[in-house]
């Protein structure tokens, strides 16, 4: 090897120890600002902690797939993304699950977003949506809560009334039958509805008329793409 090889090499390994010492033992890589966007339900500190990552720590230690993976694991978050910036600065933004209804288990309650994932158990929560005719033989807290959710009936009305506070229950009766039960008395049943959304917000505006009219009981059926009617 001559020497100018020689000097090449020596000023790479020099310039490849100061590179380390600069980003593994200086202040400069270290994290000093950690910033959530999206969360409206768990805290800041609460994603922090399920983050698992520290102020102060070295920025080329944190893997953001791994640090997706930690948040995941809670069932408030649905989806989510870790953003690196150099020099010390991480970014994690976070969708988060809203429970939107409950299911009786046992004696306890099993809350659900609009997709029937599980997010919590607990006891019953008066004001929140109960969706009878279902049977829990078995759960798991962030998954879905059986196949009453995949793709059915159920999960297309109950994702429309999610911002809804007029309606108590929501029962399952078949795969393309609901009903739902209203807190002013008059119900409304779907049954395999060519179109659910515009069934529902036809069902809602007859709802409305007979409310206006003094009705206080009764059931508005809309069957396939059939005509609404209107039994007392």
């Amino acid at each position: 090897m001559n020497k100018r090889a020689f000097r090449v090499i020596f000023f790479l390994l020099i310039l490849a120890v100061l590179s380390y010492v600069f980003a593994f033992h200086t202040n400069y890589f270290k994290i000093k600002s950690i910033k959530v966007v999206g969360n409206q339900i768990l805290s800041y500190n609460d994603i922090k902690e399920i983050s698992k990552i520290q102020a102060g720590t070295n920025i080329f230690k944190v893997n953001p797939k791994q640090v997706e993976k930690n948040l995941l694991e809670n069932p408030y978050i649905k989806e989510c993304k870790v953003k690196i910036l150099y020099p010390n600065r991480v970014e994690i933004f976070v969708e988060e699950r809203r429970v939107v209804a409950q299911v009786r288990y046992k004696s306890d309650y099993l809350k659900i977003d609009k997709e029937g994932v599980i997010v919590e158990k607990g006891s019953f929560t008066p004001g929140l949506l109960l969706i009878e005719g279902i049977k829990v033989e078995r759960y798991q807290i962030g998954k879905k809560l059986n196949g009453n959710f995949d793709k059915t009936l159920l999960s297309e009305v109950l994702g429309l009334i999610e911002s809804k506070s007029n309606y108590y229950a929501l029962r399952y009766i078949k795969e393309d039958e609901v009903e739902l039960l209203s807190k002013q008395g008059i119900n409304i049943f779907l049954k395999n509805p060519a179109d659910v959304n515009y069934s529902f917000k036809f069902a809602e505006l007859i709802l409305k008329d007979l409310l206006k009219k003094g009705y206080k009981s009764g059931k508005i059926e809309i069957i396939g793409d059939g005509n609404a009617v209107f039994m007392q």
